[in-house]
C-alpha cells in the first residue's frame, strides 16, 4: 500500500474521559497518525498539548462549535500538506486496524471512483444498531435504503463526522465547512459540498466503529402512566434549536425549486412530530424546548445562521 500522510482531528467539549478514550484509540492504530489536532470548546481547558505525544490543542472557550472547529481542521490539514484528515467526535472508539483498512479500501476503490470521503459503518452504542449513511431523496435526507443487508461497501450522499476519512486533495477543490452552521448537520452539509463537485462518499460495511450518537435517558410517556420507563434520546434546548434550524436550512436549499413546497411541508411536519415527542417524553424545560424547535425551524427557512441561541 502507498504511504499516506494522515492527521486526525477531534472536537472536544467538557468530557475528558470520553476524549481520552478516543485519543487512545487513535494512537493505537496500526497505520501511524502523524498529528492529532484537538479543538477544545470547553469553558475551562480539559487537555493540553503535552498530555500526549503528537497532539496539538487549539483552545476556544468562546465555543466555536463543531462547524468552526471542522473548518479550522480542514484548513490546517490542507496547509500542512496532509493526504488525509480523519475526523472524530470525542465519543468514538475505532478498532486498531480501522485506519489501515480504510486506506487500503481507498487505494483499491479510487482506481475507478473519485472518492472525497471514505468512512466505516457506525455502530450506535445507544441503540445497539448500525447508523447508516444518508441519501438526499426528492426533498429530504433519508437513511440509505437497505444499508443493513449490504456486505461490502455502498455509496451515499452524507455520513456523520466521526470516523470520516477526508481526502485532502479533494477538500482543496471544494468549499471549507460552513462555520455559521455552528452545531448539527455540519457533516451532512460538508458531504454535500463533495457530492456537488462530483466526489463520492463511501461507507465500508466490513469496518464497524462504535460511536455514541446523542444522549439517551430513561423516560416515561406522560400520557400513558401504566407503561414502564424506556430509553430515548434527550436534547438540550440549544441542540433542538440547531438541529431543527440546520436540517431545515440544508434540505430547503438542496431541493429543486419545483419541489420546494414539499420540503417546506415536510419540515413543518417534522417540527410538529418533534414537538409531540417533547410534550410526551421530556421531563423539564418543555416550553423552552418547544420554542427552540419552532424558532429553529423558521430561522432555517429564512437562512438565519450563526451562533444565535
Amino acid at each position: 500500500m502507498s504511504h499516506y500522510k494522515v492527521a486526525a482531528y477531534i472536537t472536544a467539549y467538557q468530557e475528558i474521559a470520553a476524549l481520552n478514550k478516543t485519543i487512545i484509540a487513535i494512537t493505537k492504530q496500526s497505520y501511524p497518525i502523524e498529528k492529532i489536532l484537538i479543538i477544545d470548546n470547553s469553558q475551562n481547558q480539559i487537555i493540553t498539548d503535552n498530555s500526549y505525544e503528537k497532539i496539538i490543542v487549539d483552545f476556544h472557550p468562546e465555543n466555536i462549535g463543531v462547524a468552526g472547529g471542522l473548518k479550522i481542521a480542514v484548513g490546517w490539514a490542507i496547509q500542512q500538506g496532509y493526504d488525509f484528515l480523519w475526523l472524530f467526535d470525542q465519543d468514538s472508539e475505532p478498532n486498531s486496524d480501522v485506519l489501515e483498512k480504510l486506506l487500503a479500501y481507498y487505494q483499491c476503490l479510487s482506481k475507478d471512483k473519485n472518492i472525497g470521503i471514505i468512512a466505516p459503518a457506525i455502530f450506535d452504542i445507544n441503540t445497539k444498531q448500525e447508523f447508516p449513511g444518508c441519501v438526499f431523496q426528492d426533498y429530504k435526507l433519508v437513511p440509505f435504503p437497505g444499508a443493513a443487508t449490504i456486505q461490502s461497501f455502498y455509496q451515499c450522499d452524507a455520513v456523520i463526522t466521526s470516523g470520516s476519512l477526508i481526502n485532502i486533495n479533494a477538500a482543496k477543490c471544494i468549499e471549507l465547512p460552513r462555520a455559521d452552521l455552528f452545531l448539527d448537520a455540519v457533516d451532512y452539509a460538508y458531504c454535500m459540498n463533495f457530492r456537488n463537485h462530483g466526489y463520492e462518499i463511501i461507507v465500508v460495511k466490513s469496518l464497524m466503529m462504535k460511536h455514541r450518537i446523542g444522549n439517551y435517558s430513561l423516560v416515561k410517556d406522560r400520557f400513558k402512566k401504566h407503561i414502564n420507563t424506556f430509553s430515548t434520546f434527550i436534547c438540550s434546548p440549544s441542540r433542538y434549536y440547531y438541529a431543527c434550524r440546520n436540517h431545515t436550512f440544508l434540505e430547503t436549499r438542496l431541493v429543486a425549486k419545483i419541489k420546494l413546497y414539499r420540503s417546506i411541508a415536510y419540515r413543518i411536519k417534522f417540527l410538529i412530530m418533534m414537538m409531540q415527542r417533547i410534550i410526551r417524553y421530556e421531563a423539564d424545560l418543555v416550553l423552552l424546548k418547544l420554542w427552540a424547535c419552532i424558532v429553529g425551524t423558521f430561522d432555517g427557512f429564512r437562512g438565519k445562521l450563526g451562533k444565535t441561541w
